[in-house]
């Protein structure tokens, strides 16, 4: 058997031209690399090299054992990954998730089914969160949208509703609702990660001016201690986060509100069958 590094410092060899510049590449000594290049040839029992006043140079079966080398190098690294990411899934579960409020409500139910595993999430969506989820990035994903794939099973989960946070004095705060296109114009706190909103306030409040924080503390010191407006949703009213001197009025809009859905591949339908019927209980409550 070969060893694998003496197939990468072949590979080296080969796409540096020269000993002194592979061995340099490769942290190593020239005579060190030389031996290694001497032990291959006599491992395979063909002779790689034309030497050469000290010099060597790759023969035509050397060329083709560097492009082999390569080949088994990447297959050596696909092997390599593929078990990282089994036992990986053996031992902990990765969410893609549209938005952090369902995520945030998933969790009790998460831990109840996957205490003793790593439980990991990430703010992504559209075909980035549908690819994620079927190259196995990610086990279960978290949508804004039915998805319709067969490939995929959906299940519905929960709802939110976006709404805007202005102060008491605000021309808009007794309105009982407002339109995007009514606050067109403002200059809005904007909290950074809030996936998939972020781009609903951008898409449709044109030539409003956002200011966006990425640090959740500085954001709520901001809209506590300012007059800005800022978006939330009705998650917020459910909470004890609300600032006294601010209202919060839901944006009107179909585009303003959306149904969260729990996913997972078709593949792992059994692993998840469990949990996902609670998914749904919940739901249907």
């Amino acid at each position: 058997m070969i060893e694998i590094y003496l197939l990468e410092q072949l590979v080296a060899l080969a796409e540096h031209g020269t000993l002194s510049k592979a061995a340099e590449k490769l942290h190593i000594s020239q005579p060190a690399l030389t031996r290694s290049m001497k032990k291959l040839e006599s491992n395979l029992g063909i002779t790689l090299f034309e030497r050469n006043n000290k010099k060597i140079r790759l023969n035509e079966t050397g060329k083709l054992a560097s492009v082999l080398a390569q080949s088994q190098i990447e297959q050596n690294q696909e092997m390599v990954s593929r078990l990282i990411a089994f036992d990986r899934n053996l031992h902990s579960i990765h969410i893609g998730a549209s938005a952090p409020k369902p995520m945030s409500d998933l969790m009790p139910l998460l831990q109840s089914h996957f205490g003793d595993m790593t439980i990991s999430s990430k703010l992504i969506y559209g075909e980035k969160l549908l690819n994620g989820l079927k190259n196995n990035t990610y086990q279960l994903a978290i949508f804004c949208e039915v998805i319709n794939d067969n490939d995929i099973i959906c299940q519905h989960f929960t709802s939110e509703n976006l709404y805007v946070s202005l102060p008491k004095n605000h021309r808009l705060a007794r309105n009982e609702s407002v339109t995007f296109s009514e606050l067109v114009g403002e200059k809005f706190l904007l909290y950074q990660h809030i996936g998939f909103w972020k781009s609903v306030c951008v898409e449709y409040m044109k030539g409003t001016s956002f200011i966006v924080q990425p640090d959740r503390d500085s954001f709520i010191e901001l809209v506590c201690n300012t007059d800005y407006p800022a978006f939330s949703s009705d998650a917020i009213l459910k909470s004890d986060d609300v600032p006294e001197n601010r209202v919060y009025i839901p944006i009107d809009e179909e585009k303003a509100r959306y149904t969260y859905y729990v996913a997972c591949h078709i593949n792992q339908r059994q692993k998840y069958a469990s949990f996902m019927s609670d998914v749904r209980n919940i739901a249907i409550r």
